[in-house]
């Protein structure tokens, strides 16, 4: 079975036909590497159902680029301040290699989270599991130091193979030079 199609299973607890009735509502885009599904300032009007490929979350301050989250496949996710509240982006959604990603309108999803309950459970359920993520950030930020934080990463996601080290030391927020003495010392 697809990652996407097993987590929107789990995320929705719904039937094979509540399934398909999701699907059905979504539409599948081709991103090529380089291409933005949002940009920073930009209203967020789309929730993201990532079939295959990488996004990066990241912001821009003070002329320094800050990677908030690196999307995979199977992840379902949004810019969420932007996206419930209509207002100006505070990332932008980039594809990092060409990617496949199913993406339904707000407009639509609404429509369907009031008539289906397994697309507003997993509507629900996405927005408490990136809750959860971003509080176990937090939570690092501010009680683990950099080699902790790192050796998490390690653990957590699989990152450390697959994306440019640039986008791992800003994720926990380090200089490149930083992170290379954390590794050096990893052991």
């Amino acid at each position: 079975m697809k990652q996407l199609e097993s987590e929107i299973k789990r995320l929705s607890g719904g039937t094979e036909l509540e399934i398909k009735e999701i699907y059905d509502n979504l539409t599948l885009t081709v991103f090529e590497k380089g291409d933005f599904l949002v940009k920073q300032g930009n209203i967020c009007n789309q929730y993201f159902f990532v079939e295959s490929g990488t996004l990066r979350l990241y912001y821009w301050k003070a002329d320094k680029e800050f990677t908030v989250w690196l999307g995979q496949e199977g992840q379902i996710f949004t810019e969420l301040d932007s996206y419930l509240n209509q207002r100006p982006a505070l990332v932008s959604i980039e594809s990092l290699e060409n990617s496949l990603v199913y993406r339904i309108t707000k407009e639509k999803s609404d429509k369907l989270a009031l008539k289906s309950v397994a697309y507003n459970t997993l509507l629900r359920r996405t927005v408490e599991e990136a809750f959860a993520n971003m509080s176990r950030n937090i939570i690092s930020f501010q009680s683990e130091d950099a080699k902790e934080r790192y050796r998490r990463v390690e653990q957590e996601k699989n990152w450390l193979e697959k994306y440019p080290l640039k986008y791992i030391s800003s994720f926990i927020g380090v200089t490149q030079s930083s992170l290379s003495r954390v590794r050096a010392k990893k052991d």
